[in-house]
C-alpha cells in the first residue's frame, strides 16, 4: 500500500516537514554542536543519547540503536503503519493525498478492514461487559488466581451459554451487517433456517490484539469439560494466527527494556505469567512458531552487542518438546542471543508451575533448568538411550551429529563436543571422527586444527574501507557521483554486503530516487533493520573539503589502487603454488607485470 502514495507527495512531506519540530513535541531537545540531544522516547535512560540532525533530517539513538527519518519516527512513536504516518504528516502540513491512487477494489478492501477492526473492538467490549455477571467465569478466574486488575489489563470477557444470539443481536442493533459478522468469523449462519448464531458461547473470551493494540481476533476457553478446550477465530482479512503473538502489545515495553522474552503456548500461561510479574511473556497462537512471529520479535531486538534473549517456555509434555525444537529452528535464522529452552518438571505447563512454585521457583527454573538447543537435544537423547552402554553412547552421538554440524559457529560446536564427551565419558576425538565420516560438515572446519587453503580458494573477507564509505556517503547525495562510481568501479562499488545492498537498491529505484538520503528510509522494509542502521552510520560520515566531486574521484582512485594490490597479492600466491608444483607460471608473471604497471601509473 505504501507504494500507492505518489513519490511527489512523499517528497513534498519530506521537504516541508521539519524533523526537529515533530520530535520536539515528544522529546525535550538541547543543541550540542551540530546536533540536538534528548532522552530517548523508545527506551529508559538517564543520560541523553537520542540525537537529531536537523541538517540531514534524521534521528539516531546511540543507546538503543533506533533511528530513521521523520516518517519512521512517526511510525515508531505512534505505533502507525507507513500509510497512516504519511497521512498524519500530510494532514499536519496541509498536503492533500489523491484518493484516486486506490482502485475501487483496493478502497473497498481498506474500508472492509476498518469495519472489521471496529466490529472486533465492539465485540470485545460487549463480552467484557458480560463478565462481571457470570458466576461461572468469576469462580474459574478465582481458582486460577487471576485478579480484577489482570482481567481488565487483558480485556477478558464472557460469552453466555444460554443465549446463542446475544452478540449477533447486539451487533446488528449497532448497524453492522450480517455479511460483515460472518466475514469476521464472529457468527455462523444456519443452513437449515438461515438464522445467524454466535460462534462463542459459554466461554471465557481472550481478545487477541495486534502490536498496536487493535482487537483483531478472539480466543474462547471452555469453563468445563467441553471440547475443544480452546476455540479460536478463523483467518480473516485482518488476522492470520501465524503473523501475530498473543499479548505482544502488553509485553513489548518490558521486552525492549529487559532484552528478554518468554514464549509460551497458551493464553492462560501468559495471563498467569503477567499476574506473577513476568510481563515479557507472549504466546504463539498455535503450537508452531513461525518466521512472521520471529520477525515481530526482531523489531524489538536491541542492536549489537546486546541481543534479545529468547526463552522457549512450552509445556513439559512431548508436544511441548516438539514445539520448542521447531521454534528454536525458526529463531536460529535471526540475530538473537542463543535460544534457551526451559524444561518444566512433572510435565507441568507455565501456568501450573507458577501457581505451584511461585516467582521464586520460576527464578530458580530459569537459572538452573534452561538449556541451549544442543544441550536440550542431549537431554532428550539420554532419556531415550542407555548412556552407560557402548551401543547407547553410539546412538546418542549418532542422533546429535546433524545438530552439531548445524551449530551456528565453530566455538559453539567445539564447546558442545567437549561437554558431550565428558557426559558420555568418551574422547572428543572419537566424536570428531564420527562427525567427519558422516559427511555432514560440508567443508566446515572440524576441529581445533587450522586447515591451510590457497589464496585462490579462500573467500575474501569483507573490509570496511574509509574510501568506500566516504564514496558511498557522497554518492547517495549526488546522482552524478553515483553514476561515475558505478561506471568506473562496476561490481567493486561497495566493499561490504550492506554497501552492495544499498548500491543495488539505488540502482533498482532508478529515477524514483531523488538522491535525498533521508528518503531512502521510505524504501526499507521494517524487517531490514540492519540496512537501516547502516544508513544511519553512513549519514554520520564526516566529509572533508568543499568539493565533493574531487573527493569522490580521490576515493575512486584509492579503491582502484587497493583492488590492484589485492590482485597482485593473489597472483603472487598463485605463482608460489605453481612453482611448488613445477607448473608453468609465465602467464601469471605477465599479468603481474601488467597490474604492477597500472598500479605505479595511477
Amino acid at each position: 500500500m505504501a507504494a500507492r502514495i505518489p513519490q511527489e507527495i512523499l517528497d513534498e512531506i519530506m521537504s516541508r516537514a521539519d524533523i526537529l519540530d515533530i520530535i520536539g513535541e515528544y522529546v525535550t531537545l538541547q543543541r550540542k554542536g551540530r546536533n540536538y540531544f534528548g532522552l530517548c522516547p523508545f527506551h529508559n535512560e538517564d543520560t541523553p543519547s537520542f540525537s537529531v540532525n536537523q541538517e540531514k533530517q534524521f534521528y539516531k539513538c546511540f543507546g538503543c540503536g533506533e533511528g530513521g527519518n521523520i516518517i519512521s519516527f512517526m511510525m515508531k512513536i505512534e505505533n502507525l503503519g507507513f500509510q497512516e504516518a504519511v497521512h498524519r504528516l500530510a494532514d499536519r502540513y496541509g498536503i492533500k493525498i489523491p484518493e484516486n491512487e486506490l482502485s475501487p477494489s483496493e478502497r473497498a478492501a481498506q474500508q472492509q478492514k476498518q469495519s472489521l477492526l471496529l466490529v472486533h473492538s465492539e465485540t470485545a467490549a460487549f463480552y467484557a461487559s458480560l463478565l462481571p455477571a457470570s458466576k461461572t467465569a468469576a469462580a474459574y478466574l478465582k481458582k486460577r488466581g487471576i485478579d480484577s486488575a489482570m482481567t481488565e489489563r487483558f480485556g477478558l470477557g464472557f460469552a453466555p451459554e444460554a443465549d446463542w444470539q446475544a452478540l449477533t443481536n447486539h451487533l446488528l442493533a449497532k448497524g453492522y451487517s450480517e455479511e460483515l459478522l460472518i466475514t469476521a468469523g464472529l457468527v455462523s449462519k444456519s443452513t437449515k433456517n438461515g438464522r445467524c448464531f454466535d460462534k462463542f458461547h459459554g466461554r471465557l473470551i481472550f481478545p487477541i490484539r495486534d502490536n498496536r493494540g487493535n482487537v483483531i481476533a478472539l480466543g474462547g476457553r471452555a469453563l468445563g469439560d467441553e471440547q475443544p478446550k480452546y476455540l479460536n477465530s478463523m483467518s480473516t482479512p485482518i488476522y492470520n494466527k501465524s503473523s501475530h503473538l498473543f499479548a505482544l502489545d502488553l509485553a513489548s515495553g518490558t521486552i525492549a527494556r529487559e532484552k528478554e522474552v518468554f514464549i509460551m503456548e497458551g493464553y492462560m500461561d501468559v495471563l498467569t505469567a503477567h499476574q506473577f510479574g513476568i510481563t515479557n511473556a507472549v504466546a504463539s497462537l498455535g503450537t508452531a512458531f513461525t518466521d512472521q512471529q520471529a520477525r515481530l520479535l526482531n523489531r524489538l531486538a536491541p542492536q549489537s552487542p546486546d541481543k534479545l534473549q529468547v526463552f522457549l517456555s512450552f509445556d513439559g509434555d512431548g508436544a511441548g518438546a516438539k514445539a520448542a525444537l521447531s521454534s528454536a529452528a525458526k529463531l536460529a535464522g535471526y540475530d538473537f542471543a542463543e535460544t534457551s529452552i526451559i524444561v518444566f518438571p512433572e510435565n507441568l505447563d507455565p501456568d501450573d508451575f507458577l501457581r505451584k512454585y511461585g516467582t521464586r521457583g520460576w527464578q530458580r527454573l530459569r537459572e538452573k533448568y534452561r538449556y541451549s538447543v544442543l544441550d536440550y537435544l542431549l537431554l532428550r537423547a539420554m532419556q531415550r538411550h542407555d548412556a552407560d552402554s557402548a551401543s547407547g553412547k553410539g546412538a546418542i552421538v549418532a542422533e546429535l551429529l546433524a545438530p552439531i554440524a548445524a551449530a551456528r559457529n565453530q566455538t559453539e560446536r567445539e564447546s558442545f563436543i567437549r561437554r558431550l564427551a565428558r557426559r558420555l565419558q568418551v574422547s572428543d576425538t572419537a566424536i570428531y571422527a564420527d562427525l567427519a565420516k558422516s559427511g555432514l560438515m560440508d567443508g566446515k572446519k572440524l576441529g581445533p586444527v587450522t586447515t591451510v587453503t590457497t589464496a585462490l580458494s579462500r573467500k575474501k573477507e569483507p573490509t570496511t574501507h574509509l574510501a568506500n564509505r566516504q564514496l558511498l556517503a557522497l554518492a547517495i547525495s549526488s546522482r552524478e557521483i553515483f553514476e561515475t562510481a558505478l561506471s568506473e568501479l562496476g561490481e567493486d562499488f561497495g566493499a561490504t554486503a550492506k554497501e552492495c545492498q544499498l548500491v543495488n537498491m539505488i540502482k533498482q529505484l532508478g529515477n524514483n530516487y531523488d538522491f535525498q538520503p533521508r528518503s531512502l528510509f521510505n524504501y526499507l522494509d521494517e524487517e531490514n533493520e540492519g540496512l537501516q542502521q547502516f544508513m544511519l552510520k553512513l549519514l554520520e560520515t564526516d566529509i572533508a573539503g568543499d568539493d565533493p566531486h574531487a573527493l569522490a574521484q580521490g576515493c575512486i582512485e584509492t579503491i582502484k589502487q587497493h583492488l590492484l594490490k589485492e590482485k597482485i597479492v593473489e597472483i603472487n600466491h598463485a605463482i608460489d603454488i605453481a612453482a611448488a608444483n613445477n607448473e608453468d607460471y609465465r602467464q601469471l608473471l605477465t599479468e603481474k607485470l601488467r597490474l604492477t604497471t597500472l598500479l605505479h601509473s595511477s
